[in-house]
């Protein structure tokens, strides 16, 4: 991505809300300009289009979730024993504050019809690092995984279905269901993860 002037980083920072609000179709350049203290006409000069300012604003956001997840991995060493646990309770919260994960999350599963492949593309890559951080996680906390890669891929495509189940219900339901199938996720896939546990300590 390509170095940022102070005033555009703050038209990303703008436009980052905007689009998690109102996504491709209905957001509005006059509107951010105008939220960012510039006029439009002084939009474009840092912004060539819509497609150009939307696709720097959806790298920034894919950069700090990319961020977040490595972070958020890190700290799970120290905090719990299920791997991949701690993300799955942040993320309901990571939502209702970080605007990039509401963007990056809207923005995968509704893409703009011109750079949908550069969405779909972008969202894999987070989707991968997300899976990595698991698969890192699970193989440190049960090291005889280790030796049995094919039963460790499927915790990790399993992980990653349950991210994509909460993603679904961070979009469409309610905090309340969100919570209620958090915790029935999470108790069958702790349950699972017990094999796991069995075998590195047999």
């Amino acid at each position: 991505m390509k170095p940022l002037t102070p005033s555009a980083s703050n038209i990303c920072a703008v436009a980052v809300e905007h689009f998690a609000d109102h996504g491709y179709d209905a957001s509005s350049l006059n509107e951010i300009a105008v939220r960012a203290g510039m006029r439009k006409a002084s939009l474009y000069a840092h912004f060539v289009s819509k497609d150009d300012l939307f696709q720097t604003v959806f790298e920034i956001a894919l950069e700090h979730e990319h961020q977040y997840i490595s972070t958020c991995f890190k700290e799970e060493a120290r905090h719990t024993d299920i791997p991949g646990q701690l993300h799955l309770e942040r993320l309901i919260g990571r939502y209702d504050v970080s605007a990039h994960l509401r963007f990056l999350l809207r923005t995968a599963y509704f893409p703009p019809a011109d750079i949908r492949t550069v969405i779909t593309t972008g969202f894999e890559g987070y989707l991968a690092r997300i899976r990595r951080c698991f698969q890192s996680a699970a193989h440190d906390k049960y090291p005889s995984a280790g030796v049995q890669p094919e039963q460790l891929e499927v915790f990790c495509d399993a992980y990653l279905g349950i991210v994509d189940s909460l993603h679904v219900e961070l979009i469409y339901a309610t905090p309340q269901g969100y919570v209620k199938r958090l915790a029935a996720l999470s108790r069958v896939f702790r349950d699972s993860l017990s094999m796991l546990e069995g075998a590195s300590r047999g």
